[in-house]
């Protein structure tokens, strides 16, 4: 009997081992993802990658309809704690954002509704305010991530959240801007799990074929070029927003290429996938109809180098997904940030109208 006991003991003693060993591999497997100075964070994101713990940079909230356009901060409400209800849902999901790192810490409540405030404030007040009376008919959600980690690891933990808050008798619909499309095709991948609930999904300018200015080969000696493009490449997201020259309809871009949209796009992984998408394409006509100088610019440095039609950020065909999705959509005169309903002036008949038209799809959808 004691001789069994000691075959048990160091039976568990070798497993424990392997566990740890196994759990340190992954760790620096996925360090990339998370490179920080605060062991704590280290540790928490560590434990969502492994899928013990939700990611504590990503937030899925409900948001509560009030009466002034300076919305407070008490209007977005965890969505765990967010009343249910009968309506149908919509869900908002943000692209790219700047302002954070992977070695910044956690992002707080608070930093976390300014992030979802800084690309979708005027589409959040338009449905306040009964535009295309989408309040009648819907709540709306809002979903908020660290852009600069993994589009797959994204990808995966926003099919959670989702899985997580809502029924298969639920109607979901999903509006992305930018990034945000990307990370909703990795989170509907037949590879990822399934959504069933998710009726459509409404791109908003998603670099779908990838963006020039994220792929190494197309930054030179242009100062706009270098300093978008070193920050862009220089985190596993921002660098996965890369050109590529796979896809229907594509301009050769010399040297670019992304594996990872490539695979993304590729049908095993989409069976019926493309069907669910309606994508919205920014076309400034002029490249001078952007509302800084900063997407008029980019546009012109595209315009120059072939790509004729885009919002100052991304092509057209990447964001129509070379017309493979259910449906395509071009919204003239209008930039990157303003394909997120994003005008100085929240009045601006270009964010009424595309919110009407986003709707407009919507209620429209066969699913």
């Amino acid at each position: 009997m004691l001789r069994v006991r000691r075959k048990i003991l160091v039976s568990f003693i070798f497993i424990l081992i392997g566990i740890v060993v196994f759990q340190s591999c992954i760790y620096d497997f996925y360090r990339k993802e998370f490179v920080s100075e605060d062991k704590k964070n280290d540790e928490a994101l560590l434990l969502s990658l492994l899928g013990l713990l939700p990611n504590p940079n990503q937030r899925l909230y409900g948001f509560f309809p009030g009466f002034s356009r300076n919305l407070s901060d008490s209007q977005f409400v965890p969505s765990e704690f967010f009343p249910k209800s009968g309506k149908k849902k919509i869900v908002f999901i943000h692209g790219w954002n700047p302002a954070e790192r992977d070695s910044d810490p956690i992002t707080n409540d608070e930093k976390k509704i300014q992030n979802i405030k800084n690309t979708f404030s005027n589409g959040i007040v338009h449905f306040q305010e009964g535009r295309a009376s989408a309040n009648n008919e819907f709540d709306l959600y809002l979903y908020t991530y660290r852009t600069s980690n993994s589009i797959f690891v994204n990808g995966k933990q926003f099919y959670g959240t989702l899985r997580s808050n809502f029924s298969d008798s639920d109607q979901v619909y999903i509006v992305a801007h930018s990034m945000g499309g990307l990370v909703t095709r990795v989170a509907l991948t037949n590879e990822t799990g399934s959504l069933p609930f998710v009726r459509l999904v409404v791109t908003l300018a998603s670099p779908q074929f990838g963006s020039p200015f994220a792929s190494p080969s197309f930054l030179g000696s242009n100062p706009f070029l270098n300093d978008l493009g070193s920050y862009l490449v220089g985190t596993q997201g921002g660098s996965e927003l890369g050109y590529t020259n796979q896809g229907a309809g594509q301009t050769y871009l010399a040297g670019a290429e992304n594996l990872l949209l490539d695979i993304l796009n590729q049908s095993y992984l989409n069976f019926n996938l493309n069907g669910k998408f309606v994508s919205f394409a920014g076309v400034m006509s002029g490249c001078n109809d952007g509302e800084t100088l900063y997407y008029n610019t980019g546009c012109t440095i595209l315009s120059n180098s072939g790509f004729t039609q885009s919002d100052g950020i991304v092509p057209r065909n990447s964001a129509r997904l070379g017309n493979l999705s259910y449906k395509q959509i071009d919204i003239a005169d209008c930039d990157h940030s303003m394909m997120a309903f994003q005008t100085i002036n929240p009045d601006d008949p270009k964010s009424l109208n595309l919110f009407t038209q986003v709707i407009t799809e919507i209620r429209n959808s066969p699913y």
